[in-house]
């Protein structure tokens, strides 16, 4: 079975029985996570990669990862994309300000709607706001939740899922080791003075757009990726912020890339960032660009 991927319209193959009418899967190739439907599938050309499944709505013998001891609220489109957020109040808010769980898209309500539970089950109910609250494609003043139902608030999607054992992780935020980190090397050295470490080269390798394998080397310790003309390495997506993310190499072995308050996020590995360390083969998206991080050792 075959799905094309909204991202980068690639044929991505989905495996044989892994679920009845929807399964969440990541793409290999631009990272964007999005909902298969039966509608979705292809049935001509070739495959350009193996979809990662993250949730399915039946057991399948291929195991998801995203598992759950309890309900989850996943954001696979919007601001907050890549937030997995698990339930564990009877009740909670979702909204622009003042909420369980706070989301920035202009289009969502101070309060929007609440989730709450009633026995064993959960429902979604809206809360008067002004674009209203989609479930499934279906607007709703209150409707109960199953098993992957899309939610849709403004311009964002979020997934709930009720099954599996255990919560995929999130990227951990290194912002407060980074700082510490930078401290340290400036007091050996003034930013002017500082070098690239000896002995180790960095590159990174474009795994999308027309510039698909072309590979840049990092030839400085701060590195600013962006649609910008300040840039140090400039990216032609509309999709990227003109100063997006900055990679910092403070050591052999202590590189780092931080998220520049992007409109549409840095994604570690699929995995929404703030700042965190970067290792060999880590593969990055920035708006629609995707690039592998690449460290080689050299005589």
């Amino acid at each position: 079975m075959l799905v094309k991927c909204p991202g980068c319209a690639g044929k991505l193959n989905l495996g044989d029985e892994l679920f009845a009418e929807k399964v969440v899967v990541r793409c290999p190739e631009c990272l964007q996570i999005f909902v298969a439907h039966s509608q979705d599938l292809v049935q001509e050309g070739e495959a350009s990669g193996e979809a990662t499944l993250l949730a399915s709505d039946k057991p399948a013998r291929k195991k998801p990862l995203w598992q759950n001891e309890s309900p989850t609220l996943s954001v696979i489109r919007g601001p907050e994309q890549g937030i997995h957020l698990r339930i564990k109040k009877d009740e909670m808010v979702v909204g622009r300000e003042d909420a369980d769980l706070i989301l920035s898209d202009p289009l969502v309500s101070r309060w929007h709607c609440r989730i709450f539970r009633e026995k064993t089950r959960y429902y979604l109910e809206d809360l008067g706001s002004t674009n209203g609250t989609l479930v499934n494609k279906r607007k709703i003043q209150r409707a109960e939740l199953n098993h992957l139902d899309e939610i849709e608030l403004g311009q964002t999607l979020i997934v709930y899922s009720e099954r599996g054992e255990k919560q995929e992780q999130l990227a951990e935020d290194l912002s407060a080791e980074l700082g510490a980190l930078r401290d340290e090397t400036r007091a050996k050295k003034p930013a002017e003075e500082q070098r690239m470490p000896w002995g180790r080269e960095f590159y990174l390798e474009i795994m999308s757009s027309k510039d698909k394998a072309r590979s840049f080397p990092i030839i400085q310790p701060l590195l600013i990726l962006g649609r910008g003309e300040e840039a140090n390495l400039k990216l032609e997506d509309e999709e990227a912020s003109r100063k997006h993310a900055m990679i910092e190499i403070l050591s052999r072995d202590n590189v780092f890339i931080t998220d520049l308050a992007s409109a549409n996020g840095t994604f570690l590995n699929g995995v929404r960032i703030r700042s965190t360390r970067l290792k060999h083969n880590d593969i990055l998206r920035l708006g629609q660009t995707v690039l592998k991080f690449i460290i080689k050792d050299v005589p």
